[in-house]
């Protein structure tokens, strides 16, 4: 359906490009001073916006530019699969960094401590009125991330669950998100070919954010080495 519900800090990135600002930990590269100008080198190229992990990262990349920012931790727990921003201390302390948005995972998933989605979006809302931004893997979890009031359902996790997928990107799961909700639908995991894109938004994204095949030279590298040997 014609998204009904775009907040205007989002219109930016409304038919543009966001590229995920993101580098394995254990680079050289994994610097704020790095993926800050990583973020200006997209921005100059015509991204309309910037995912970026980590308070840092979101900070220094707040400090030198205006393009929405989603903003997200990555916190590793042996108590819950969920890793996107599980805590909501994560979701204030971006919000103070410059996030516009906050990226969380909305699966379904139990977080940490046995915490329900629904209860972490209420623990949120009592501190913060922060955009929302759910990383889901399937319909239903985009209905439900709509109904508790997240601002905007993005497919980040479709591969990355037990929710059974033919392949990315997920176009046929973009598509069906977007019919079946009024909130801002954006297209990401598996993109790394133009016609993949222009798909995307054939299917209703308001958005296509990229990574990998963008921002990430050690995968990159790793994947022609592969060829190698």
């Amino acid at each position: 359906m014609e998204s009904a519900k775009l907040d205007p800090r989002l219109l930016p990135v409304k038919n543009g490009l966001i590229v995920s600002c993101q580098v394995p930990d254990d680079t050289a590269i994994n610097t704020p001073e790095f993926i800050a100008a990583q973020a200006l080198t997209v921005l100059q190229a015509g991204a309309a916006g910037i995912r970026a992990q980590g308070i840092s990262n979101v900070k220094a990349i707040s400090a030198i530019t205006q393009v929405p920012i989603i903003g997200l931790v990555k916190r590793y727990d042996d108590t819950s699969p969920v890793y996107i921003t599980p805590s909501v201390s994560d979701v204030i302390e971006l919000e103070k960094a410059g996030a516009t948005i906050v990226a969380i995972d909305a699966t379904g998933r139990l977080r940490p401590g046995g915490q329900t989605l629904q209860e972490f979006i209420t623990q949120v809302r009592l501190e913060s009125n922060v955009l929302l931004l759910a990383d889901v893997d399937s319909v239903e979890s985009a209905l439900e991330a709509e109904e508790l009031g997240c601002d905007a359902v993005a497919t980040t996790l479709s591969g990355y669950t037990d929710v059974p997928v033919a392949g990315l990107p997920n176009i046929d799961l973009i598509a069906e998100i977007s019919k079946r909700v009024s909130v801002p639908v954006i297209a990401e995991g598996g993109f790394s070919q133009p016609i993949s894109v222009a798909e995307a938004f054939t299917a209703g994204a308001l958005s296509v954010c990229i990574g990998t095949a963008i921002t990430n030279p050690y995968l990159l590298t790793k994947q022609f080495i592969s060829a190698i040997n």
